[in-house]
């Protein structure tokens, strides 16, 4: 069977594919959605968001029964940025399917000085016929920062 290549990019939404006769193993990368950086302040900028992390599985064997069945991608979102002001809303969270999307980021403290943290970046997640088989985390968000202190960098990692 020639080989076949499906890309599949963030829409907010599920993304399906039907596993085609013939197939008897497939290769997967991912990448989640990066985090939001950090609402800036008196102190100095927010701290960054963090890449999504990148999963790579190839040669994934691909069982008879698993032919034309439902291959499911949920591709992260990008956290949303963190905004500046005493009180400021967090970034929002990457976009997600339900149970892997990113977290809000935290709200700034009071007037007058304060910046609210990055959302998190949303995983992106593969099922195949209702089996998760793969995942690959988002970044974390940007801490805002401060009256007289910087954001910190958000963290990515994948346990």
């Amino acid at each position: 069977m020639a080989a076949v290549t499906k890309t599949f990019n963030y829409t907010g939404t599920l993304q399906q594919a039907t596993i085609p006769p013939g197939t008897t193993s497939i290769d997967l990368y991912l990448w989640g959605g990066a985090g939001g950086g950090g609402g800036s302040d008196a102190g100095g900028p927010g701290g960054t968001g963090a890449a999504g992390h990148h999963v790579k599985k190839t040669a994934l064997a691909i069982s008879s029964a698993q032919i034309n069945t439902t291959l499911e991608v949920a591709v992260g979102g990008g956290g949303a940025g963190g905004s500046s002001g005493g009180g400021a809303p967090g970034g929002a969270n990457g976009k997600s399917k339900t149970g892997f999307s990113g977290g809000e980021g935290g709200n700034a403290g009071p007037t007058p000085y304060s910046g609210s943290g990055g959302g998190g970046g949303g995983a992106t997640v593969i099922f195949i016929d209702g089996t998760e088989t793969a995942t690959a985390g988002g970044g974390g968000g940007g801490a805002g920062a401060g009256h007289r202190s910087n954001g910190t960098s958000g963290v990515n990692t994948n346990t």
